[in-house]
């Protein structure tokens, strides 16, 4: 006698939620004309029982982006990259912000992408969803299932402050995002202290954090009264804001301090001067963060961790 549990299918999920198959069938492709009861019982009751549409039909995937997201900057252009992977691939997607993250249940998603950046999902799926996960620039969790696709933050952070150094510059302000539950910003200063350790630029480099204490004008100043000769500051729009201070206290750019920036291709060329930028790749970032999760989708082996090389842009900032 077999112990194998009797497989699950479009009839047996109908009989069981005691509708048609073609009800089940429209729930779970998100049709209007099944009521929102019925298809949140049918979609309930599918990921109970681990049930998926077939790959022909499984199309739709969740994208969740952090609370309060400028898509002028860094989500923006993840957003644009994603978009563009769905579309080569015909795959529909949505946009979930962080705090309505339970309308997954709603829809028949067959797997979520989250480019939230704080640490916590990667804890709380497991506990409370079925559906594949796959964290892009986020904390993973391979016993839990949730893979992870990242830009390779030292080799980024590393190249930069290599070319800053081998143009005479030793005395380099690193400017940071807020490091509280930001995984990603605490490797990049990690990779700016241990470069700083082994060449030796301390105390003439330091590390400021932009916070709601330590805003980007305050860090200017500071910048200035250390004497720093270059400025690496390690967000997509950080370089503009600290540049116009920099400018208004008629401090040259490169002449007196150099500057180094997250590339941001619609502004960060046409600054004056142009800003030389490391860039993640976000057009590869896209593309592996959607084939792992179609590979765990359709239980395919996959990397359980992909990092991403940054790529650079020289201009004439430094």
């Amino acid at each position: 006698m077999s112990d194998k549990a009797p497989k699950v299918t479009l009839r047996t999920l109908a009989a069981e939620a005691g509708v048609s198959p073609a009800t089940v069938m429209r729930a779970l492709n998100n049709h209007p004309n099944v009521t929102q009861g019925i298809r949140r019982k049918v979609i309930a009751l599918a990921m109970k029982r681990n049930y998926q549409l077939p790959e022909h039909y499984a199309k739709l995937i969740a994208v969740i982006v952090p609370d309060g997201s400028s898509f002028d900057g860094y989500t923006g252009q993840l957003l644009n990259a994603l978009s563009q992977e769905f579309l080569a691939r015909k795959l529909q997607f949505e946009v979930i912000v962080g705090r309505n993250i339970e309308t997954v249940h709603e829809h028949a998603y067959s797997g979520v992408i989250s480019t939230i950046w704080e640490t916590g999902l990667e804890k709380q799926w497991p506990e409370e969803h079925t559906l594949p996960l796959v964290v892009l620039n986020a904390a993973s969790n391979i016993l839990g299932g949730i893979y992870q696709v990242t830009s390779d933050e030292k080799q980024g952070i590393t190249m930069g402050l290599e070319y800053l150094l081998q143009h005479g510059r030793r005395r380099i302000a690193f400017v940071s995002t807020p490091l509280h539950d930001n995984p990603n910003a605490r490797e990049r200063v990690n990779a700016f202290n241990e470069f700083c350790r082994a060449n030796h630029l301390f105390p003439d480099s330091f590390h400021e954090e932009h916070t709601i204490d330590n805003p980007l004008e305050r860090i200017a100043r500071t910048v200035i009264e250390k004497k720093a000769d270059a400025i690496f500051a390690s967000s997509e729009t950080y370089g503009f804001e600290i540049l116009h201070y920099l400018r208004r206290s008629d401090i040259r750019i490169p002449q007196d301090i150099a500057m180094l920036t997250l590339e941001l291709p619609r502004f960060s060329p046409f600054t004056s001067p142009p800003l030389t930028t490391i860039g993640q790749d976000f057009k590869s970032l896209a593309f592996h963060a959607v084939e792992t999760l179609l590979c765990r989708i359709k239980n395919k082996p996959c990397k359980q961790k992909i990092s991403v090389p940054y790529l650079f842009f020289e201009r004439e900032s430094i």
